[in-house]
């Protein structure tokens, strides 16, 4: 699939927004008790969002951070019209080349579909603390 990455803008976070709790509302409702908007709007910096494009649309996002530890993944989100198609694989793998001396690391529910992605791609579990895992691609 052809897309393109563009930097994000505090006008882009109702999208980002929308799409989040579209894509994970039941997940935060089973784990956390329901979604918290508040929340979302406390961890959302548009300076680590990446805005995914295809024919000329936002189709997803991507937002990620550097610390001590290497990279972390906040969050992943694509349109649901894509789920399943490749393009989150697509773009995994271009971030671990990307990053490929670096560990990866990020934070998913056990029951997120998602999880054999990551695994698929080599993350494995560092931690487990009830339905959260922390998740990394360790250097080997």
């Amino acid at each position: 699939m052809k897309y393109s990455i563009r930097p994000a803008c505090d006008a882009d976070y109702q999208y980002c927004y929308r799409l989040t709790k579209r894509n994970m509302h039941d997940l935060f409702c089973r784990h956390w008790g329901g979604w918290v908007p508040a929340e979302f709007r406390k961890g959302f910096n548009p300076g680590n969002v990446s805005i995914v494009i295809m024919n000329e649309r936002r189709v997803g996002y991507l937002s990620m951070k550097r610390d001590d530890q290497g990279i972390y993944i906040e969050n992943i989100q694509l349109s649901p019209f894509l789920h399943g198609r490749g393009m989150g694989t697509e773009i995994l793998e271009q971030l671990l080349k990307r990053y490929d001396r670096e560990v990866i690391r990020l934070t998913t529910f056990s029951d997120n579909p998602a999880r054999c992605l990551y695994e698929r791609l080599g993350f494995i579990i560092t931690a487990r603390e009830e339905g959260i895992l922390q998740m990394a691609r360790i250097l080997r």
